[in-house]
């Protein structure tokens, strides 16, 4: 058996866990026989530089553009190792992000350059975004959603050059569960910080209107509790960690999936610590909160957004105020930790629900936790076409709020605010 497929990630990505799209696709096409290679050259060059956490993560497109050509620079047996690696491989993935799609790109143009016979192919959530912008160059291969069934389509053609097809979009595995359990190998989860990422889902089963999510599936699907339960039971053997993180849009997208799974983790003593992130529900259970305490869970990350009804109405996220305190206060009863995010400057958001949403954080403190991120309003889909985005008003309404809680000594996390514009 040859080697056929590298996979590489690329900088600047998260740090906190190993990626989980190498894995995913690593698992999945070996067990169609195909040999693969993945590296996480975002770790790799995160911990040979002197970057601080707060850089890698923040944005700057000046970091960014000049990120590959720095990192050769400075670390040429890294890349020169790489090279080496990639001449068994006939086929080469990228996953791409906004952030990292200048390195990334570079870094093609060098395999190209190096290996003109190489194919690659792009995937990630940035690929959706070039399509809609007219910029996929033909020369590469392209898969819009997610990678596992256009990945093997490509590599099942030989040579890959015989496929006329270049954009594969939402090729979908219908039933999560048939996927093969995944570890990290030759990946190694304690140089990261200790936790470990899970999928219980793919898509999302709901449309907030500022939120790029609902393109990047088709279907929203989701594993079964016992399958979840058994890939941490493999997890938890192989690497002997018990964090876990959960990258679902949200883990409380069927109320009886969450019960089970809560009861499943108690039921085999798996004793294991998670966080998710949740959706504000109506009429959610004081027994359920208690079990997803019981559970292991230590902290949940919710998408408030907005204090106003009328722009939580605007923005399709199917709550009220008077919902989300009652959650929250749900929450509370059982010691649950959560934060959660805000955005202000919505196209429809006006003086007067700005000020709502000032009064109903400030009036509700004690109900809340944390503020976990702050943002102004972007328009990623191209949706609105008002004025350019993010405006500065909404800059001037994030630094205002800013300073109101912060005087009010309102707990939030500074690294992420504004952390999702340039």
């Amino acid at each position: 058996m040859r080697e056929v497929v590298h996979i590489i990630q690329t900088p600047p990505f998260w740090i906190k866990t190993p990626p989980l799209s190498l894995t995913y696709l690593k698992s999945f096409l070996e067990k169609k026989g195909i040999v693969v290679r993945i590296t996480d050259l975002n770790n790799i060059l995160f911990h040979r530089t002197s970057s601080t956490p707060k850089r890698w993560l923040t944005l700057n497109r000046a970091f960014e553009q000049d990120l590959f050509n720095q990192a050769q620079k400075e670390h040429p047996g890294v890349f020169n190792s790489i090279y080496g690696h990639l001449k068994k491989a006939s086929a080469i993935g990228f996953s791409l992000l906004g952030r990292n799609a200048p390195f990334t790109f570079s870094f093609a143009k060098e395999i190209k350059e190096r290996f003109p016979k190489k194919h690659i192919i792009f995937g990630g959530p940035h690929t959706l975004f070039l399509e809609k912008e007219g910029k996929l160059n033909s020369c590469y291969w392209w898969v819009i959603g997610e990678g596992e069934i256009p990945f093997y389509t490509l590599i099942s053609n030989t040579p890959i050059s015989n496929s006329r097809k270049k954009i594969y979009r939402f090729e979908e595995i219908e039933d999560l569960d048939t996927l093969p359990f995944y570890d990290f190998y030759p990946l190694r989860p304690k140089e990261y910080s200790g936790v470990l990422p899970l999928l219980s889902s793919r898509g999302c089963p709901h449309q907030c209107t500022f939120c790029s999510e609902r393109l990047l599936s088709r279907t929203f699907r989701h594993h079964s509790p016992r399958y979840i339960i058994e890939q941490i039971k493999f997890l938890q053997k192989r690497y002997r960690l018990n964090n876990f993180v959960f990258c679902d849009s949200l883990i409380n997208y069927k109320r009886a999936w969450l019960h089970e799974f809560c009861r499943l983790l108690i039921d085999h003593k798996l004793h294991v610590k998670w966080e998710a992130q949740m959706r504000v529900e109506k009429g959610f259970p004081q027994e359920l909160a208690e079990l997803i305490k019981r559970s292991g869970c230590y902290n949940l990350f919710i998408g408030l957004e907005s204090g106003s009804d009328r722009i939580l109405q605007c923005m399709n996220k199917g709550f009220t105020r008077s919902d989300a305190i009652n959650f929250f206060k749900t929450l509370r009863t059982q010691n649950l930790h959560f934060e959660v995010s805000l955005i202000f400057g919505h196209p429809d958001e006006s003086e007067n629900d700005f000020r709502e949403t000032l009064q109903f954080i400030t009036q509700h403190q004690r109900d809340i936790p944390k503020i976990a991120q702050v943002n102004p309003f972007v328009d990623y889909l191209g949706a609105f076409k008002r004025a350019p985005y993010p405006t500065q008003e909404a800059k001037m309404r994030v630094s205002k709020f800013l300073k109101i809680v912060s005087a009010k000594k309102i707990k939030h996390t500074k690294s992420f605010i504004n952390n999702l514009v340039y």
